[in-house]
């Protein structure tokens, strides 16, 4: 079954979540999705942004600035259904 981010409850989805309750509403997943933009056949771009943040999990401050530290060979290891 596709997973799709029409399926989620609009207070849920990032763009309707920003237009509704400003961006101070939204978790570092739901921002690096709303620049993802786009998912996969299988993922939504909430899922890719949430295994991207799993990445820096090791961050202690829970912050987007591993992003600039973190490799493309990390990067890649995300599978993408394209």
């Amino acid at each position: 079954m596709k997973n799709k981010m029409s399926t989620l409850p609009m207070s849920e989805r990032p763009y309707e979540k920003l237009l509704t309750y400003g961006e101070e509403a939204l978790s570092n997943s739901e921002l690096l999705a709303i620049i993802i933009k786009t998912g996969t056949k299988e993922k939504t771009a909430l899922d890719l942004a949430s295994q991207v943040m799993n990445l820096g999990s090791k961050d202690p401050n829970n912050d987007l600035r591993f992003l600039q530290e973190i490799s493309i060979s990390e990067l890649m290891q995300i599978k993408r259904d394209w």
